[in-house]
């Protein structure tokens, strides 16, 4: 009785353990950029479903590490802090479990980027709802101010929450692994109760 008790409660135990970590890695809220124009993409990990939870009450600061768009002019992952808070509206960020209402991100590329309209380096602008009510992912550059040429930029998008991930394979696994041994010993403690 002992040795079921034990591998029962080491089953409860593992499955607690692939729960957490499944939930560890979900911590985050990802919003996608949806709908735009073939090259652009988007996606921002925040720390809360919504701004009213978050850590930092709707700022940059609740932007999580992992965010990033891309264009075709390449990949901006790394966010800029001091053009947040010097244009725009300095690190807005508004969002619900849906979508983001409200932002206002500059991102800066891992390798130097060329903006062809400028000739200078290029710049990553995520914005929502900010600047004529438009969702956009805009590559300008300083000129005296964050200039952006429209041509490089992708207005036909929207942010929308990521889909919530299935629980994984390994934890459904368990629990049914964990259901089927103790329907069994309670078969097994029938039979010999029978006998």
């Amino acid at each position: 009785m002992k040795t079921k008790i034990k591998i029962l409660l080491s089953a409860c135990v593992l499955f607690q353990f692939t729960v957490l970590a499944d939930l560890l890695v979900v911590a985050s809220y990802e919003y996608d950029w949806t709908g735009g124009k073939p090259g652009y993409s988007s996606k921002i990990f925040l720390n809360a479903s919504a701004s009213a939870q978050a850590a930092d009450g709707g700022r940059d600061a609740d932007v999580l590490p992992g965010s990033y768009m891309t264009t075709p002019f390449g990949t901006f992952s790394i966010m800029d802090y001091g053009l947040n808070a010097a244009f725009g509206f300095g690190g807005l960020m508004i969002w619900d479990s849906t979508h983001i209402i409200a932002m206002d991100l500059f991102f800066q590329p891992v390798s130097p980027i060329n903006n062809p309209a400028y000739n200078q380096p290029a710049i990553g602008h995520a914005r929502a709802n900010t600047f004529n009510n438009e969702d956009a992912l805009e590559v300008g550059s300083l000129v005296g101010g964050f200039g952006t040429a429209f041509f490089m930029d992708d207005f036909t998008g929207h942010w929308l929450a990521a889909p919530v991930p299935e629980p994984s394979v390994l934890a459904v696994m368990i629990l049914g692994a964990g259901a089927a041994f103790c329907r069994r010993q309670k078969v097994r403690g029938m039979r010999a109760g029978a006998k």
